[in-house]
């Protein structure tokens, strides 16, 4: 549930970001407006995934509980 959570956080506030980038850009060429918002819109999502999966690694969680119990169980 947690990765839901950074991943629509990230997407939110990159979304918004790409929001902006296509106003200017259709002020300043709007021909390439639609291709270039269109872009990013994809892209913000895929890297949204990656980045929230990379900041929610529940292999690094088992790692670090796996190398506390380890340094617990030494004498």
């Amino acid at each position: 549930m947690w990765i839901m959570v950074v991943y629509v956080l990230i997407v939110a506030v990159s979304e918004l970001i790409v929001v902006a980038i296509g106003l200017v850009l259709d002020r300043i060429f709007p021909l390439a407006s639609l291709p270039v918002s269109l872009t990013l819109f994809f892209a913000v999502l895929w890297f949204g995934w990656v980045l929230a999966v990379w900041w929610t690694d529940p292999k690094r969680a088992r790692a670090k509980n796996n190398r506390t119990k380890i340094l617990k169980s030494r004498p």
